[in-house]
């Protein structure tokens, strides 16, 4: 049998090693110094594990209050609808057929708790914002892998935030 870095690099999609055996510590060395949140977006979005969806959760949150901070959203208070948003992304990057359906904005306007109005005048430019987001943490997560596997992690790979 062959050494798991191996199987790693023989494989299409890394991750999905880690998925099929069930042992995450395999390819955790090609992970080493990797932001928390990029790891659990990529075990998110290419194993399907959600191990990792309150801290991602939580940091996606962060990073929607800071754009409506920034954009100066009004955003309507007690509604918790940036946290609902960040949870509404996690969904999406896991199952991304059913939110990528025609008639999805009905799910996602009733997630976040707006009318389809105020969704589509609002809050989906908002939303697929947050969602690059996190998509952007899984794709920088791969390109680490990818990187570690070829024997080089830059500096600004294991510094970004």
């Amino acid at each position: 049998m062959s050494a798991p870095a191996e199987l790693v690099e023989r494989l299409a999609n890394p991750v999905r090693l880690v998925a099929d055996d069930g042992h995450p510590e395999v390819p955790g060395w090609h992970c080493a110094g990797m932001p928390d949140h990029w790891f659990a977006a990529m075990r998110m979005k290419w194993a399907n594990d959600w191990s990792g969806a309150n801290l991602l959760e939580y940091r996606l949150w962060m990073a929607a209050v800071d754009m409506a901070i920034e954009g100066r959203w009004r955003v309507p208070s007690g509604g918790e609808r940036l946290r609902r948003m960040a949870g509404l992304a996690i969904a999406e990057l896991a199952d991304p057929e059913r939110y990528r359906a025609t008639d999805a904005w009905q799910l996602k306007a009733a997630w976040v708790g707006v009318t389809k109005s105020r969704w589509f005048e609002t809050w989906q430019p908002r939303y697929e914002a947050l969602y690059r987001v996190l998509d952007d943490w899984s794709n920088a997560a791969w390109r680490f892998v990818k990187a570690r596997q070829n024997g080089m992690v830059s500096a600004d790979l294991q510094n970004r935030d």
